[in-house]
């Protein structure tokens, strides 16, 4: 028997710590619900829970994205509920101003109420809002555009135009005595190999736009410009509306002197007005980079020319520039469909899971109700084929809202059945079993308790000593 150290208490005391800690460990599970409350405790487990629990958080706000998809489109739609209600009134008046019984007082009236619901449709679209950002002006379009000539914009494409470049060899564009598109005479030429698909045609027109489609689904609809005026130079812009100069071709030569910093010596720079359907009084002045041509009875073109080039060089260049009220010719029309420009819904938990939420273009344009009157009988027929037109396609707009809302409803029970079922995995994970928890919290305070009694007995040994020294 020793004295000075007590080797049977230290090994009670090192049982008695043991015990403690797990009792402690024990009550944290009980007190906290989870059976890993730190890394120490499961180390693959509470990453795999943490992971778990990032990906849970996510599809809740995916979810929650979803909703909000699902509200945005039953805005637009409400709203598309009024225009297509206007259509059809606009059709009620079409009908009625076809008819011969009516006087052209009857036809005025009829006309003024036409006109204020083409006015209301244009007001629905460009304040139709959710979060203040507008829906039905086109800012969640596919945008599309053309790169070297001003006078035509992409108005729509269908989704199965590829994000590529499209090279229209020849488009011309003919207006009948109406100053409608002409869809007979229209013609267009597509250069092989630049991503038309094979047999697009020019299947219909607009007031304003022609529309080329295939039989697999490519539609794209271009609106022209009938008024702008193009120059044979794509570095040489016109700024004057064409609807003011005279109908004929225009020849400008050109010798530009650039100075010391490549921009316009307007002192040495001269202009040639060689065409000859330039007014016999016309003449140019230079304005920093802006030529401006006038005549004293009120001819005025204004043209752009590049203001910046070679220091203290000169450069010669021709400039053919056209203008026809019946005929329109456009060659090499570079489209580009860039494919973005829908709104992006993020209804998942990783990078790239969204659902891309297109909402087509809402106006009078695209309607193709701009010129829409029932002043005259004939006037009038034109505007109901027009609005039928305008119908369809506000038709074909609901219908494409309601497959989204649709998918989108899908979505969020998926994402509800994705949420249960990760949820249960990770409860598996991270959870304690109360019931199990409890039963061995049980048999570690007992142990523990063992161990402080033992402890204590341990303790008394030495003092047992005593007896041998009396």
């Amino acid at each position: 028997m020793r004295i000075n150290y007590n080797a049977p208490a230290m090994r009670a005391h090192n049982a008695l710590n043991i015990a403690d800690n797990r009792v402690a460990a024990s009550l944290q599970k009980l007190s906290s619900g989870y059976k890993v409350n730190s890394a120490k405790d499961n180390p693959s487990g509470y990453a795999i829970g943490r992971r778990m629990n990032t990906q849970i958080t996510g599809v809740g706000v995916g979810r929650q994205n979803a909703n909000t998809g699902i509200s945005i489109i039953e805005t637009a739609d409400g709203a598309l509920t009024e225009v297509h209600e206007m259509l059809q009134r606009m059709n009620e008046l079409a009908v009625k101003g076809e008819t011969g019984t009516l006087t052209t007082t009857d036809r005025m009236m009829l006309n003024q109420e036409l006109q204020q619901l083409k006015a209301e449709v244009s007001r629905i679209a460009k304040d139709t809002e959710f979060n203040g950002q507008t829906l039905l002006d086109g800012s969640f379009d596919l945008k599309g555009y053309v790169k070297n000539d001003m006078a035509i914009k992409v108005g729509y494409y269908s989704d199965e135009v590829l994000d590529k470049e499209y090279i229209i060899d020849s488009l011309t564009v003919f207006y009948d005595e109406k100053g409608k598109i002409d869809l007979d005479q229209t013609k267009a030429s597509f250069v092989p190999g630049t991503n038309f698909p094979k047999g697009v045609e020019i299947s219909s027109v607009g007031e304003n736009s022609v529309t080329i489609t295939d039989t697999k689904g490519f539609e794209m609809t271009l609106d022209i410009d009938r008024y702008a005026v193009r120059s044979s130079d794509p570095d040489v812009v016109v700024l004057s509306n064409g609807e003011e100069l005279p109908t004929g071709d225009y020849t400008i030569d050109l010798q530009l002197a650039y100075d010391a910093k490549g921009m316009i010596d307007a002192a040495n720079s001269t202009v040639n007005l060689t065409g000859a359907d330039f007014p016999a009084g016309a003449t140019p002045v230079f304005d920093g980079n802006i030529i401006k041509i006038t005549d004293a009875d009120g001819f005025e073109m204004n043209i752009r020319v590049p203001e910046t080039g070679v220091a203290n060089t000169t450069e010669n260049k021709t400039v053919n520039i056209s203008y026809k009220e019946d005929e329109v010719s456009y060659t090499g029309v570079k489209i580009d469909v860039t494919g973005i420009g829908s709104m992006d819904t993020q209804i998942g938990a990783n990078e790239g899971q969204v659902l891309d939420i297109r909402i087509p273009t809402i106006s009078l344009q695209r309607l193709g109700i701009t010129g829409a009157e029932v002043t005259t009988e004939e006037k009038s027929a034109d505007a109901n084929v027009a609005i039928k037109g305008a119908i369809a396609y506000v038709s074909d707009v609901r219908s494409r809202l309601g497959a989204y809302q649709n998918r989108l409803e899908h979505t969020v029970s998926s994402l509800d059945i994705t949420n249960e079922n990760m949820t249960a995995s990770y409860s598996r994970i991270m959870d304690v079993d109360v019931s199990e928890e409890m039963t061995y919290y049980t048999s570690q305070t007992v142990v523990e308790q063992a161990a402080i009694s033992m402890l204590a007995q341990a303790n008394e040994r030495p003092s047992q000593v005593l007896q041998l020294l009396q």
